[in-house]
């Protein structure tokens, strides 16, 4: 495999509001959110009309342009044995990328970003990082990493999650 792509898989989740959805629920418009409750996603998510799902996460979305570029990519990324971490699965089988995880039931759910798309064009994005920002050792394929010439690693998983309390 020429290049390997390794990050936070979430799932875009494309909802078009009104103005007032983005006033009622608290949300910056044009802006992103990080939200670290998963009562609090559940409830967001719960309230929209889904209008398409796509494969995403920062370097996901990069290993898909490599692939419709003609290069012969993979991706490895958590997601939960839900119905997003179906449709994750498939959109990256889609695009022709080589997807290196075997879902699983996770203590989380899959990660998701609910993209909320005003009237005006304007997108408001929502992230629960789910079971993506879990990802570990033990998630990884090491012979897809050997047999690759490139490995893409996001950023992000050096990122710790959960903002730290200063004492």
């Amino acid at each position: 495999m020429q290049i390997l792509g390794m990050g936070n898989a979430i799932v875009d989740v494309i909802c078009k509001v009104d103005e007032s959805f983005i006033s009622q629920n608290n949300l910056t418009k044009s802006n992103m959110k990080l939200i670290f409750d998963e009562n609090e996603f559940k409830n967001l998510l719960s309230n929209l009309k889904i209008e398409k799902t796509i494969s995403g996460g920062s370097v996901a979305n990069s290993i898909v342009g490599l692939s419709q570029l003609g290069n012969e990519v993979g991706f490895i990324g958590k997601v939960s044995e839900d119905d997003f971490g179906e449709k994750y699965e498939i959109g990256l089988k889609k695009e022709n990328v080589k997807y290196f995880y075997k879902k699983k039931v996770e203590t989380l759910p899959t990660g998701t970003c609910l993209i909320l798309i005003t009237p005006d064009s304007e997108r408001t994005m929502c992230t629960f990082l789910g079971t993506a920002g879990k990802i570990n050792e033990n998630d990884v394929d090491l012979e897809a990493i050997k047999k690759s010439d490139i490995v893409f690693l996001e950023g992000y998983l050096w990122d710790e999650g959960d903002p730290k309390k200063s004492i």
